[in-house]
């Protein structure tokens, strides 16, 4: 019954993922659709041709062009430059080092000499140039490419239109990662807030601490990463250095995160992987600054330890759950696979098919990995609640005298080694003994169920006087312990209201009710604080004294 269970809970799982990948896929193909349909708002421009033999032949910009004997391809237009004068033209051509012309002016070119990108990198990027408004009549707009695959270039399609337009095109080009990076950060939050209030209540708060640096990395990164940061910021190069540190480092606490995470700690390869993604960070800005070499030459390294890290992580967690079966650790398990498949879908589309988009996959894995892993440690924190509550429960059961309901002997030691053990924190206290008189003689003549009404009454005297005070304690059979950290000069006045309290008792009920005390200050009269064990001395000598006169003045 149990392997039917756990096979249904397999299926279903699977079957979520897969849920979760078909709406992601259908949803980023209605926002292409709708992307495709601000084209309206764009103009796609033709009239594009070349100069072969002297001659002008058109071109169609959506099929493969071959380049020219230099290995270049140069398309010309000139009809665009007085008919969109002001206007933005945008086209996808970073990853051919494009230069556009109008006339003899230079009004674009990519440049990349500040940071240096591959073409997996440029082919997201949009190239934008501003076509004059005050063009001379007959203006050629020329378009130089360079640097194209096997002699041939596949163009993107070129548009034109208003400023406001074209970043709005870009923006809804790049929604779903806008979108994603906007959960990744707003999960961090959550998760850091959650760490925080987690820490101030003393619970394990690490974890959820490990999963919001974990998110707020993953966003920087997806966000540097993004061609929206890449076009419109004043600092290209400085983004594009953030976005390879994040990366970077992103993983590293993830591993804190699995160390922190059952007994995965005693696993000393996790500290070494760590250490490795560090000094592949420092090694890199090293290379970088000195030697020059740029830091997309050195990407393998990075997606080589983040391969072993996560095949090392998903192996010791496999070894784990062998022998724990553990309920948290078989989903973070999964949600260490979803990323693993993520990420070598990603490294597939990034090296071999050169697919520009493989960041979103990333991202979804990343999405759906978190949400595991939140899920995972918010069912353990649920777990530790209660676990804690029971706990506290008992803890409080054994601090409680049972027959009365104030603190016990158990509870008044305790306090008195917290005031031994910080002394500082401790102003003044005043300590009160207390004894029920003649409970004996009550016992014997009534019966031990009288004498237990009169601890329970002389119990609820002393609360409803002294709990608003201090603490209230029964530390043996007719035994009690009042302890007063504020307004301890009015003591005396205290003790007045329990006599009343007491008066109040003894015209209601047959067993006749009487309290000895003995009080004792914990400084003397010099400010000096005694020792703990001559303070409860004298308190003790004090309820004698008072007991014997209260004898003397009943014989009398």
């Amino acid at each position: 019954m149990d392997k039917k269970k756990r096979l249904i809970q397999l299926t279903e799982g699977m079957l979520l993922c897969c849920v979760i990948v078909v709406m992601t896929l259908l949803c980023i193909g209605i926002i292409k659709k709708e992307v495709k349909n601000t084209k309206g708002k764009l103009t796609e421009t033709t009239g594009w041709y070349r100069i072969q033999d002297n001659k002008k032949v058109q071109v169609d910009l959506n099929q493969k062009i071959k380049a020219d004997t230099q290995g270049k391809l140069v398309l010309y237009n000139d009809t665009i430059a007085q008919k969109y004068k002001g206007y933005l033209m945008t086209t996808k051509a970073a990853k051919y080092s494009v230069r556009i012309y109008a006339g003899d002016q230079l009004i674009y070119r990519y440049s990349d000499s500040n940071f240096h990108r591959n073409d997996q990198m440029k082919s997201k990027l949009s190239c934008d140039a501003r076509i004059p408004e005050h063009g001379k009549k007959g203006t050629v707009i020329k378009i130089i490419y360079q640097n194209g695959s096997n002699g041939s270039y596949q163009l993107d399609d070129i548009l034109v239109g208003r400023g406001d337009v074209v970043m709005g095109f870009h923006v809804q080009q790049e929604i779903v990662g806008i979108v994603m990076i906007a959960i990744m950060f707003f999960l961090s939050f959550v998760a850091l807030i959650t760490g925080i209030y987690l820490k101030h209540f003393k619970l394990n708060s690490t974890r959820f601490l490990n999963i919001a640096a974990f998110l707020a990395l993953s966003g920087i990164w997806f966000l540097s990463d993004s061609a929206l940061a890449q076009e419109y910021t004043s600092f290209p190069a400085l983004t594009g250095m953030i976005s390879f540190y994040a990366f970077m480092l992103m993983s590293v606490p993830m591993v804190h995160f699995v160390k922190n995470t059952l007994k995965f700690e005693k696993y000393k390869v996790l500290d070494v992987i760590n250490l490795l993604f560090y000094a592949n960070a420092l090694i890199q800005g090293i290379l970088n600054k000195c030697l020059k070499i740029h830091m997309v030459h050195m990407l393998f390294v990075t997606h080589v330890l983040l391969f072993i890290a996560v095949i090392t992580i998903v192996v010791l967690m496999i070894e784990e759950y062998r022998r724990t079966k553990d309920s948290e650790l078989k989903i973070i398990m999964n949600a260490f696979g979803i990323m693993a498949v993520a990420g070598v879908l990603s490294l597939c589309m990034y090296w071999k098919l050169e697919i520009p988009f493989y960041g979103t996959i990333f991202e979804v894995g990343v999405l759906i990995f978190e949400q595991l892993l939140l899920t995972s440690i918010f069912v353990n924190l649920v777990e530790q609640a209660k676990t804690r509550s029971e706990l506290e429960v008992y803890e409080r059961l054994l601090k409680e005298d049972r027959m009365t309901g104030i603190n016990n002997r158990t509870a008044f030691e305790e306090q008195l080694q917290d005031i031994e053990d910080h002394a500082q924190d401790y102003d003044n206290a005043a300590l009160i003994f207390m004894d029920v008189d003649g409970l004996k003689n009550t016992n014997d003549l009534y019966g031990h169920n009288a004498g237990d009404e009169l601890i329970i009454s002389a119990a609820l005297c002393i609360k409803n006087v002294f709990a608003t005070y201090g603490k209230c304690y029964r530390i043996g059979g007719d035994e009690f312990c009042v302890l007063i950290f504020d307004s301890i000069e009015n003591v005396d006045e205290l003790l007045k209201q329990m006599d009343q309290e007491i008066v109040k008792y003894n015209r209601n009920n047959r067993y006749y009710l009487s309290i000895a005390r003995g009080v004792s200050f914990l400084k003397d009269t010099e400010g000096k604080q005694k020792k703990i064990s001559d303070w409860k001395y004298e308190a003790d000598q004090d309820m004698y004294c008072n007991k014997k006169r209260r004898n003397i003045n009943d014989r009398l």
